[in-house]
This record gives structure tokens, C-alpha cells and sequence, in this order.
């Protein structure tokens, strides 16, 4: 979200390079990367391929707090979906002015420290960057039956917080980066999928404990026409057995989709692309 918000602003772009050192320096405190090491001159792509913290916190602050809380807001950071189930939890998101913001808080919210969503919300905001910039609202209920008469449920956007420009740059950003990164156990043979892990420590009587994570993936495709987002949320998974989303939840959307391309019928890459090319073909000739 954060890099999606920048691309938006015009703050970054493909072209833009960033040297990233072990750690970065704001307000005197310290963020560092996952590994606490430098990574060198990386662009936007390495950026979210090596999931640095440090480059994700330079362009928060470059961006500055004002423009980057105004997209926080539009993705609905901190705020209730309004799911068609009861009982939705929110934990509101910290601005510039509230009593518990404080200059430290842009470096460490532009990597999700600081701020806590619940996995609707974040499936929300991202379905973003999915959907051609338009965030869908999220439901369970299909339709209404009333006397005898059915009401569907339709789809409907809540709001349009990024450019369809911006999303499609996302998009194929974020099928790159699996395609050479940390997330390629999600990797679904004949189908081309966008997504992003997600790592994030825990907090533990007001302080975060580097021991215990929660590991997520979240992903959509096929890439060209997405049909389906799936994202999945793992609480404190055995160090033992896995700490990073790239190992621990990036697997899990593997088998999901590679079961639910079979129950929503969407064929692979290479066999749309057939059907096109043969439709466009036909289309020609008459």
C-alpha cells in the first residue's frame, strides 16, 4: 500500500533507485531491513522483492506524513469494512495530531509496524491494486431470499484510492517480484499470480517480541483478468517449522488456488490466450 501510494503521488516510479544501507535514521531512532544488512542500489522492484524496510521507510518520509495518511485513510487503514457479519473489529489508525503520533511513527508504519488491520481490511485495501484501482466491499451473504423474491448481492466499490494506472503498474510489479523473490512458493503452475508476503512480529505487553510472527500472503490472478484474491493469515507459526510469511504462508495460497482455479473454472494462461488469439482471429475474418 505504501509503495502503491507513492507511485500514485508521482513520488517514485520504475525508474527510480534508492541506496539502501543496513539501517535507516529518522527522528533518532532506527529502522533496519528484515536481515539488518544493506542491499546496496535497489529500484522499486527490488524493493518489494527483498521486502526492505528501510527503502519502504525513505519514501514514506520523502513522501511526508500528510500526503501518505491521506491514502492510509482511502484504503480504509483503520476502519470498518462494513462486512455483512457482526462483531468487526477496528483499531483506528494514528495521525499527525493524535496524542499517540509521533514522527517515528511515518517510518515505521510505511512497512505495517504500528498498525494493526484485521485480514478483511487488508484483503480490502488491496483488492485495489487487483481491481484497476477500485477497492470492492467485501461480503459473505450471495442473496436474499423474501418472500419468494431474490436479491442478489452486487459488487460494489467503496472507493477509487489509486489511479487505474497506478494498480496496473502494481500489478505487474508485484507478479515480478514473486517471479524472482522471496514469495515464489505461491507460485501456481500455468498461471500467473501478483502478491506479497507479509511478516510482522508480535505484540507483547506494549513491545514487540522478535521470537514470534504472524505470517501472511496475499495474492491474486490470473495476472491479465484477476478473478479471485486469496489471502492467508497465519498467528505465530512454531519458529521451529517457519517465522517469514514467504515460507510459512506463501505455500498455503498454493494449495488453496491451485484448487480453486478447478471450482471457479478459469483455465490456465496459455489456454485463454488460445481462446483469444482464435476469437480476435474470428472476429477479423467476419
Amino acid at each position: 500500500l505504501t509503495m502503491a501510494a507513492a507511485i500514485d503521488a508521482g513520488e517514485v516510479d520504475e525508474k527510480s533507485e534508492f541506496d539502501i544501507g543496513p539501517y535507516f535514521e529518522y527522528y533518532g531512532s532506527y529502522i533496519y531491513n528484515w536481515n539488518r544488512k544493506g542491499w546496496g542500489k535497489q529500484d522499486i522492484l527490488g524493493c518489494m522483492q527483498h521486502s526492505l524496510n528501510v527503502c519502504l521507510s525513505m519514501i514514506a518520509t520523502d513522501m511526508g506524513a500528510e500526503e501518505f495518511y491521506s491514502y492510509m485513510r482511502a484504503f480504509g487503514i483503520g476502519r470498518r469494512t462494513n462486512i455483512d457479519l457482526g462483531g468487526e473489529e477496528i483499531w483506528p489508525l494514528s495521525i499527525p495530531g493524535d496524542n499517540d503520533w509521533y514522527p517515528i511513527n511515518l517510518a515505521t508504519n510505511a512497512f505495517g509496524q504500528g498498525v494493526a488491520v484485521t485480514p478483511i481490511q487488508l484483503a480490502t485495501a488491496i483488492s485495489s491494486i487487483a481491481n484497476d484501482g477500485k477497492m470492492m466491499k467485501p461480503h459473505v451473504v450471495k442473496a436474499i431470499i423474501e418472500n419468494g423474491e431474490i436479491y442478489e448481492t452486487t459488487p460494489q466499490v467503496l472507493s477509487v484510492p489509486i489511479s487505474e494506472k497506478t494498480a496496473d503498474t502494481l500489478n505487474l510489479l508485484l507478479a515480478e517480484s514473486l517471479e524472482g523473490g522471496e514469495g515464489s512458493l505461491a507460485l501456481v503452475d500455468g498461471y500467473r499470480i501478483a502478491g506479497k508476503t507479509g511478516t510482522a512480529e508480535v505484540p507483547v505487553e506494549g513491545e514487540y517480541d522478535e521470537s514470534l510472527s504472524n505470517a501472511s500472503f496475499v495474492g491474486w490472478g490470473p495476472v491479465d483478468d484477476p478473478q479471485f484474491l486469496v489471502y492467508v493469515w497465519i498467528e505465530e507459526p512454531d519458529p521451529e517449522i517457519g517465522y517469514w510469511g514467504s515460507y510459512v504462508a506463501a505455500p498455503v495460497f498454493h494449495d488453496i488456488v491451485e484448487e480453486l482455479v478447478v471450482m471457479l473454472d478459469i483455465p490456465p494462461d496459455s489456454v485463454r490466450e488460445s481462446l483469444f488469439a482464435e476469437g480476435s482471429s474470428n472476429d477479423q475474418v467476419n
